[in-house]
């Protein structure tokens, strides 16, 4: 369970700090939704096509996704958001030179009944 992606303007001199990162968004949203840090996922995209508002070289964008399996208050998943844009903004805004970058966030809900998980092998993630 929790699922992140970050999805990023590939133009962004951020890649070197892009599995820091999702390890920080991974304590941090552990630590807000009362989330088993064993169980998450990250996904890293870089996206070579983005238009964003005039279509300016200098704009780009780090959006965040997290999916929580549902059950959360609403309370709990605004601060989740909320921590994890700092979290992004701690760790690459001052990589970003002068792009004009849009930093977001989005939290959503995993159906409980609809998710489905195997794990194998033995791997331990440190306490």
């Amino acid at each position: 369970m929790p699922q992140l992606e970050i999805e990023y303007s590939a133009k962004l001199p951020i890649a070197d700090e892009l599995s820091k990162l999702a390890v920080d968004l991974h304590y941090v949203v552990a630590r807000e939704a009362d989330a088993d840090l064993g169980s998450f996922k990250t996904r890293i995209t870089p996206l070579e096509n983005v238009v964003i508002a005039d279509g300016s070289d200098r704009h780009a964008m780090v959006h965040l996704d997290i999916r929580l399996l549902s059950g959360r208050s609403e309370r709990a998943k605004f601060a989740t958001g909320e921590a994890a844009l700092a979290a992004l903004r701690d760790r690459l805004e001052w990589l970003v030179g002068d792009y004009a970058v849009q930093f977001t966030v989005e939290v959503h809900d995993l159906d409980r009944a609809n998710y489905h998980k195997h794990v194998t092998g033995v791997a331990q993630v440190p306490g």
